[in-house]
């Protein structure tokens, strides 16, 4: 039971015996009032009775007489006049009298259970010197009992009005002392579900403290996030980057080259280019370090510009005088080609590295094509521009893929025909436990596209330039509530749908519709919306929280270093890309940077899933490095 139910109860309570213990000693001091007031106008009618009685003719016809008339006004219950002996000379009684006025509109309960006892009125009546007789004289009570139950009505109806007051004046003190108990409840709620978030302290010195107690807990909890997330990014930086040009290493770059050649969402094509620093060892001997340092840092800028330009390209530095860009989006190589060629000319153009000679090679990638074969075709491509000079460009088209869709035009058509015959299904892959149950099923989406069913690399690039996956994402979540099944279920959503307001409005009226499925739907959002959109992200889950959904982040790793910005969040999982668990078994530092990743992901309750695992030996290392869920070929 809750607090304020408590407080409502004590306060009803407190207010029933109040008013209620009013009430009655009310009705009892008026009871004794009214009863002390008919003994008085007892003996006062018995002794003027008597006293008239007494200075009259003792005739029993006229004794009679006069006794009736006094009965008849309607106010006695009985008047008896006895002899000395205790005879009864003359008795009038309530049941006797028919003349008398009907009783009063009082409730038969309330007369019995206030019940009148005034003692009668007793009066001697004369005759000279010598007693007469002796008169009792007792009044009816149903005129008592209809003042009593007209005073008792109106206190009543005084309580009740007072009890309504009291309850209004009491739900607005309430709920004045109870605002800050709000506070605390969902800051509380919140430490519960590992989001460690400050509040401010309420004025209520209870309250102050318990606040403060909090904020001192989630500030510590903060400052060791902190403190984990720099070691984490130090890992990072000393495992995955160039400590020069903070660009990938050979080994992450080529993972991650892998990881994009076959993740199943990945751009269907794209460009890869090859820049080799021919004289870097004659420019270090001539110029010294720092000359050939700066020519390093000017390649890797022109190649970070890129990276900014195209989302989801990478680049990195294969070894000393080698670098690596991969495109996305399916640009032409060609141009690729030529604006790299000009933009590092341009970075190189001092006098001092104009002699720096930069042989360039750009060719076109396919989604599945072997990483060995692509590279060893860009070695030879490489070969071929160091013999024709120092800033040779050579450009391969070796993809061999036929063109589908020339323009733009043409892929909306493609996809919204699609999208409109309904022509949409979820795949299946399972996610599962160390000890082999299904932690759920990813579900990607494939679409019928060419005469086949299209994996998402195929059109997302298009879809996302036409500005569709909005309406692709909607069709996902109805296809997964339409599951027949009750297991869980995990599907994407992109970047560009987070950022819809109508996507997220639709899909939260698809949700409140089915909202026992809904508890079953796993949604997962790509790394970068943690980056670069933290507020819609934040806003949505929250949303999403409210029907059981439970929400991660896919491909985690690859620029993650904002992971003590998500405690607020509320994230139920992490998908940590396979780019990093790439031949974890035997990569010293990916094991040390993705056991830093685990620890802070269960420390803020967050359940730690690895993509793209090959082989028992990867698995079996990721389980002691603390993964919770596998997915890829190897499991």
């Amino acid at each position: 039971m809750s607090l304020i139910k408590q407080l409502w109860i004590g306060i009803f309570v407190l207010l029933l015996l109040a008013l209620g213990g009013s009430f009655i000693i009310s009705i009892m001091s008026a009871k004794q009032y009214l009863e002390e007031q008919l003994r008085v106008k007892n003996l006062d009618n018995a002794t003027s009775l008597a006293l008239s009685m007494s200075q009259m003719e003792k005739d029993p016809v006229t004794l009679e007489l006069l006794i009736s008339a006094q009965f008849d006004t309607g106010h006695y219950e009985y008047i008896t006049l006895t002899n000395p002996q205790k005879k009864i000379l003359v008795s009038r009684h309530y049941e006797d009298n028919k003349n008398t006025p009907s009783s009063v509109n009082v409730p038969l309960w309330f007369t019995r259970l206030v019940n009148f006892d005034a003692e009668p009125g007793v009066a001697q009546i004369q005759d000279g010197w010598q007693q007469f007789g002796t008169l009792t004289v007792k009044s009816h009570s149903r005129y008592a009992w209809q003042a009593l139950w007209h005073s008792t009505s109106q206190l009543l109806t005084w309580f009740v009005i007072a009890a309504v007051l009291s309850g209004v004046v009491g739900t607005l003190i309430l709920k004045f002392i109870s605002s800050p108990l709000d506070t605390v409840i969902k800051q509380a709620e919140a430490i519960g579900q590992r989001r460690f978030v400050t509040s401010d302290e309420p004025k209520t010195t209870e309250f102050q403290r318990l606040v403060r107690a909090m904020n001192a807990l989630s500030q510590s909890v903060k400052a060791m996030l902190e403190k984990e997330t720099h070691q984490l990014e130090k890992l990072r930086r000393e495992s995955q980057l160039d400590p020069l040009t903070e660009l990938p290493n050979r080994n992450h770059f080529l993972n991650l080259l892998e990881s994009k050649l076959s993740r199943d969402d990945s751009d269907s094509a794209g460009v890869i280019a090859v820049v080799r620093f021919l004289n870097l060892a004659e420019i270090n001997n001539h110029l010294g370090r720092a000359a050939a340092d700066h020519a390093l840092l000017q390649i890797a800028g022109v190649l970070h510009q890129f990276i900014d330009r195209y989302p989801g390209s990478h680049a990195g530095r294969l070894n000393g005088s080698d670098f690596m860009l991969v495109i996305s989006s399916n640009p032409s190589a060609e141009s690729v080609g030529a604006e790299l060629s000009e933009q590092l000319g341009a970075q190189l153009s001092d006098n001092d590295l104009q002699s720096v000679q930069l042989p360039l090679a750009v060719c076109t990638y396919a989604s599945g094509e072997k990483r060995n074969e692509l590279l060893h075709k860009l070695d030879g491509a490489l070969a071929q521009a160091e013999l024709k000079g120092n800033r040779a460009l050579i450009v391969l088209n070796t993809t061999g893929q036929p063109v589908i869709h020339r323009n733009l035009s043409d892929w909306r058509d493609a996809i919204t025909h699609s999208l409109d015959l309904k022509r949409v299904q979820l795949a299946q892959f399972p996610v599962r436990t160390p000890t082999g149950s299904t932690l759920h099923t990813e579900a990607p989406v494939r679409l019928l596209l060419d005469d086949e069913w299209q994996p998402a690399g195929y059109f997302m690039p298009w879809a996302a330039r036409l500005g569709i996956m909005p309406s692709i994402d909607l069709e996902v979540i109805k296809n997964a509530l339409n599951n027949n099944t009750d297991s869980p279920v995990a599907i994407n959503i992109s970047a560009e749908s987070l950022c819809s307001a109508d996507f997220r409005e639709q899909a939260i009226s698809l949700l409140n519709k089915s909202i026992q499925k809904a508890q079953h739907l796993w949604l997962e959002f790509p790394e970068s919306c943690a980056l670069r959109h933290m507020a819609e992200l934040r806003s949505f889950t929250n949303a999403l929280r409210a029907f059981g959904c439970r929400v991660g982040l896919e491909h985690v790793g690859l620029e993650f270093t904002k992971i003590r910005e998500l405690q607020d969040i509320g994230l139920h999982y992490l998908k940590i890309d396979g780019a990093i668990v790439r031949d974890i078994d035997t990569n010293s530092g990916n094991q040390n940077f993705l056991s830093g990743l685990c620890k802070i992901g269960h420390s803020l309750g967050m359940i730690m899933i690895a993509e793209s695992v090959r082989s028992a030996q990867e698995k079996e290392k990721l389980i002691q490095l603390g993964i919770d869920g596998l997915t890829g070929p190897g499991v």
